[in-house]
C-alpha cells in the first residue's frame, strides 16, 4: 500500500496551512466581544475542515489553535470581574480546548493506523 505524498511536510502543504491559520489569529490583544467571538468562530470553522486534511496537517493544525486558544483564556482570565468576558471563556473557550484535545486524539489514531497499515504492506 503506497500513500501519496501530498498533504506531508515533504509536500509542502502544512507549512502553508499553519502559518496561513496562524496569521488570521490576533496578535494578542483583547479588542471587545464580537472580535473574540469572530475569532473563535474561525477556529471552529478550521476545526470543522479537519476530516478533509492528513492527519499530521490536523496535529499541526492543532498545535497552533490550542496555543492561540490557550492565550485567549488566560487574557479572559485576567478581565474575569466583567461577566461577558467570563461567560466567553467558560462557555466557548473551554469548550473549543476540548474539542481540540477530542482532534487531537482522533488524528493520532488515524497516523497510528496509517503507520500499522504501511508496517503490515510492507511484510
Amino acid at each position: 500500500m503506497q500513500f501519496a505524498n501530498e498533504g506531508t511536510s515533504d509536500g509542502g502543504y502544512v507549512e502553508v496551512l499553519v502559518p496561513e491559520i496562524a496569521s488570521e489569529l490576533s496578535s494578542g490583544v483583547l479588542v471587545d466581544r464580537q472580535h473574540v467571538e469572530d475569532e473563535i468562530d474561525f477556529m471552529l470553522r478550521t476545526v470543522r475542515e479537519f476530516w478533509d486534511l492528513e492527519p499530521d496537517q490536523v496535529m499541526q493544525t492543532i498545535s497552533a489553535l490550542s496555543a492561540r486558544s490557550t492565550e485567549l483564556s488566560v487574557h479572559l482570565h485576567r478581565l474575569e470581574g466583567r461577566r461577558e468576558w467570563k461567560q466567553i471563556r467558560t462557555m466557548q473557550i473551554e469548550r473549543l480546548l476540548a474539542e481540540l484535545d477530542r482532534q487531537f486524539k482522533i488524528a493520532s489514531r488515524m497516523l497510528e493506523v496509517r503507520r500499522q497499515d504501511i508496517e503490515i504492506g510492507a511484510r
